[in-house]
């Protein structure tokens, strides 16, 4: 103990006290004042034990965290829904204006969003509709995206420079910039480079011009026109989500809808509530 002008007891301090358990320990005084009408006042572990069996069991305790949240939560309105349309028109004006896509930022995340996103807009470069990519073989999509990586310096900068590397179709070669999101970054500068890693971070984060890839992607577009074909010709309900006319609003791939669709089926990623 440092030396001060005071007097060491060599005692510890005894009074008494009340364990209120997470809360912590309170001096009489304390737990008079905070407990008082008006403050934080008190409830006892037995009375949260008990709306915890009771929510079990299927009661209504009314005390449901979820439920509370859920209902304290905004979600998406009608509003926002109506202007959505407006957004994407202005948007689409401005890339034609400044002849720039807008594909992909990598500030969303996770990774594999900006990876699908690009690897579809490479299909759309090259000039490839869905029933074209079901024609072509696998390897001819991956020479036709390839040549487009080799030869449009300004897409491929744009890919690499927010941290998705390209991997090439020989599946040996990869180009990359200053910064990769995957593999992640977990305290080691070192990683093993196995066919199973490869095929892990090819997944989550790269851009993959393999012809194993495209038969993917082939796979992908057959389960979207068969959704399409599924629909009657003469419905026009509102039962679809994405009908004929959402899917062939023009001839051109659309990237975005169909990544969209990707995190419904293949991530099952579906909003459970709207």
């Amino acid at each position: 103990m440092k030396k001060g002008p005071w007097k060491p007891l060599n005692d510890t301090l005894k009074k008494v006290y009340i364990d209120t358990g997470e809360n912590g320990i309170f001096s009489y005084e304390e737990f008079t004042a905070i407990t008082s009408r008006g403050q934080m006042e008190f409830i006892t572990p037995e009375e949260i034990a008990n709306v915890v069996i009771w929510e079990i069991k299927g009661g209504n305790t009314g005390h449901d965290i979820i439920n509370a949240l859920d209902n304290a939560t905004m979600g998406p309105t009608y509003r926002a829904g109506y202007l959505r349309g407006s957004a994407l028109q202005k948007m689409l004006r401005l890339q034609k204006e400044h002849h720039s896509d807008s594909v992909a930022f990598e500030l969303l995340g996770p990774p594999k969003l900006s990876k699908l996103l690009y690897e579809a807009y490479l299909l759309k470069r090259c000039k490839f509709n869905m029933d074209e990519i079901l024609q072509h073989s696998a390897e001819f999509l991956s020479n036709c995206t390839l040549e487009l990586i080799r030869t449009d310096h300004k897409l491929r900068s744009e890919i690499l420079s927010i941290g998705i590397p390209i991997l090439l179709p020989d599946g040996k070669h990869l180009l990359r910039g200053p910064e990769m999101k995957i593999p992640a970054y977990r305290g080691s500068n070192e990683l093993e480079i196995t066919p199973e890693n490869i095929e892990k971070w090819a997944a989550e984060g790269w851009v993959d011009l393999r012809p194993e890839n495209f038969k993917v992607w082939q796979e992908r577009i057959r389960k979207i026109k068969k959704e399409v074909d599924a629909i009657p010709q003469d419905d026009t309900s509102s039962k679809y989500d994405r009908d004929r006319e959402y899917w062939y609003e023009t001839n051109e791939l659309q990237p975005g809808k169909i990544v969209g669709w990707l995190f419904l089926q293949e991530e099952q990623g579906l909003r459970m509530k709207e």
